[in-house]
Order: structure tokens, then sequence, then C-alpha cells
């Protein structure tokens, strides 16, 4: 089966840059679309953090560090001859990386992972393992950790 369209969900941590250059190396030998996504996801903070900064500025904030993450995820493609697609999503995360992979019709999503603390893993609803699943059920394909 061949690839034609890579989702990579990029973070800005080594692992998701990782991943990024894994999916730029895949999608110049298999000549596919890359796609990068990285999505704004302010919930935590809408939730009641004690800090005086309103929503929309805090998104607004998160925005500029995600295209400024897109453009490094660019920069690592374009070294290996590849010119990627980069999208900003807003919402929560397995929504965002989900309608990516619809949208754009992608055979393979491909995401960077570290270990998380116990802190993490209460914070975020669990570890990358936990939504794997998911992930493929709600989108058919494949999911790759790096």
């Amino acid at each position: 089966m061949s690839i034609k369209t890579i989702v990579c969900g990029v973070t800005g941590s080594k692992h998701a840059q990782a991943a990024a250059l894994e999916a730029a190396a895949l999608a110049k030998k298999e000549g596919a679309q890359l796609v990068y996504v990285y999505v704004v996801d302010s919930h935590f903070f809408k939730g009641g953090m004690a800090v005086e900064v309103s929503s929309a500025a805090f998104d607004e904030a998160l925005s500029r560090i995600g295209q400024s993450v897109l453009d490094a995820a660019e920069q690592l493609a374009l070294s290996v001859g590849v010119t990627p697609k980069k999208m900003l999503k807003r919402g929560e995360v397995l929504k965002g990386l989900q309608e990516t992979v619809t949208e754009e019709k992608a055979d393979l999503l491909m995401l960077g992972h570290e270990k998380r603390t116990f802190f993490e893993k209460a914070f975020f609803k669990g570890d990358v393992e936990d939504h794997i699943q998911e992930l493929k059920d709600k989108t058919g394909v494949s999911v790759k950790i790096v």
C-alpha cells in the first residue's frame, strides 16, 4: 500500500521534531503530501487558572507559538526536499488531529511521544498510548509514534 498523505502533529518538543523529520523523510521516499498540524488547545486555561489574562489573549499567544512550531517543522521538511502544508487548528488536540486526518484524507498519522510524569498523565487525561486506539478507530488510518 502506498502512502499518499501523511499528517504529522507537531508541538515543538524534541520528540515531535523527530517525528516531523521522519515524516518528511517518509514523504520524500513515498512521494507523499506532508501536512504538519499544530492544535491550539487552551481548555486547561479556561478551567480556572489563577492568572489575570483574557482567554482571547492566551489563545492568541498559543497561536503565535504554534505558528513558530509549524515554521520550524517546515524548515526540517525543506531540509530533505519536501514542501509541507501547515495547519493551525483550535480546540481539543484529539479532535484537531482527527479533523485534519479526515480533511486531508491522510493514510498515516505520525506523532512524537515522550514519557509523561504522573502529573502530566492526570493533567492530560492519560498517556499517548491511551489515545492511539481512539485515533485509529475514529480516523481509520495507521498511527505511528516516534
